[in-house]
């Protein structure tokens, strides 16, 4: 109830690209001392006496207060996910990258998969470059705006498959733009794991979560805006835990191999 009512209370917010710049290069800024303290990877895929303290978490399905290890969840499902669906991959990008610790897991797994990152705030590129020169695993990063971006931005080579991890969110109504612009520069598809609300329970959490998600401005339209793409391979699943006790995310598959507006061709 009471994450209900401060929901109503919350005042409606209009996201902006510059908001999300200035609000994330503070974010990210805060990741240079956790950076350096970090002794293994693992330390700095999940930093300690930061991200394991305990919360309130939305854990299969369920209301939960505990230490929850929300993002090596998220990680493990883009890991599974990528098993599944893509195989005999040579490339990933990572669009909405943040401080690169998703790709640099990756890394760890697939040692011989060339990673690439784009990230909007240059804080994050900076991070995540230093975090891949200090822990030996060779990932390249560089600043994008992947939906006003300039086609000379996209420096990396076309990759086999793209992904985003709770970025697209960040574009309420302008993720089919930012969709086309990932697609074009994949060659077999991408992944998303993104809040979709259209897709949340029809409980009363689901519900709050719904109006809350509306209140901060996340992403919306999303389901339509992937059905219009042209892509006859949609797959969606839920995520069943969430770093957000009001968030219910889905997992987005989209096969560009499938698409008549994408052909799949060799560039």
């Amino acid at each position: 109830m009471r994450m209900t009512y401060a929901v109503l209370r919350r005042r409606r917010l209009k996201r902006k690209t510059a908001n999300v710049v200035q609000e994330y290069s503070d974010g990210w800024n805060q990741y240079r001392d956790y950076l350096r303290k970090a002794k293994t990877l693992e330390d700095w895929l999940r930093v300690p006496g930061v991200e394991d303290q305990p919360g309130f978490f939305n854990v299969e399905g369920r209301l939960s207060y505990q230490s929850f290890d929300h993002i090596g969840f998220y990680r493990r499902t883009l890991l599974e996910a990528l098993r599944r669906h893509f195989t005999g991959i040579s490339s990933i990008t990572e669009y909405g990258c943040g401080v690169g610790r998703n790709l640099l897991f990756l890394k760890s797994r697939f040692p011989q998969v060339a990673m690439y990152g784009y990230e909007l705030c240059a804080p994050g590129v900076e991070i995540a470059r230093a975090a891949s020169e200090k822990f030996g695993l060779d990932c390249c990063f560089s600043q994008l705006d992947y939906l006003h971006g300039h086609s000379s931005q996209y420096v990396f080579p076309d990759s086999d498959i793209g992904f985003t991890m709770f970025s697209l969110e960040q574009i309420p109504k302008e993720s089919q733009a930012a969709l086309r612009n990932i697609l074009h520069h994949v060659r077999f598809g991408s992944l998303h794991i993104e809040p979709v609300p259209e897709n949340y329970p029809l409980s009363l959490r689901g519900l709050v979560g719904r109006l809350d998600h509306w209140k901060v401005d996340y992403l919306t339209g999303f389901d339509k805006s992937v059905r219009r793409l042209g892509l006859k391979d949609v797959i969606v699943e839920p995520v069943c835990s969430a770093h957000n006790p009001l968030m219910f995310p889905s997992l987005y598959i989209l096969n560009k191999a499938q698409s008549s507006l994408f052909p799949n061709d060799e560039k």
